[in-house]
């Protein structure tokens, strides 16, 4: 599992702004995780709900969105998680689709090497 802090554009909704955040990259995460305050200030509808098992092993309903990302040069949508407001988590869903993996020794996202079909 990786973890480092890494800065995304997050966006979405019909207004097309994007808030810049910095996100814990956590390749033991599934989703991505963003302020719920934020996903709704920008436009986020939620699509879902699901239960979550979070770090320190308890379970949560919490809400799911599609939104827009940025990282570097690249943006792609990207299922989230309406989460807590001191939370942000960039997961290995959003970096597969972005084809990036975390290079843990120099704390930064790399183009990976081979992407598996």
């Amino acid at each position: 599992m990786g973890i480092f802090n890494t800065d995304v554009q997050v966006g979405g909704g019909k207004n097309g702004s994007f808030e810049t955040v910095t996100a814990m990259v956590d390749t033991g995460a599934i989703y991505s995780m963003f302020p719920a305050r934020l996903l709704r200030s920008l436009g986020v509808e939620p699509f879902d709900e699901r239960e979550f098992t979070l770090a320190d092993g308890s379970k949560r309903k919490l809400e799911l969105g599609e939104v827009r990302l940025r990282i570097g040069r690249d943006e792609r949508t990207s299922i989230a998680i309406f989460g807590p407001d001191d939370r942000a988590l960039l997961g290995a869903v959003s970096l597969e689709e972005f084809g990036l993996i975390a290079d843990t020794t120099h704390r930064q996202l790399i183009p990976a090497p081979e992407l598996p079909l």
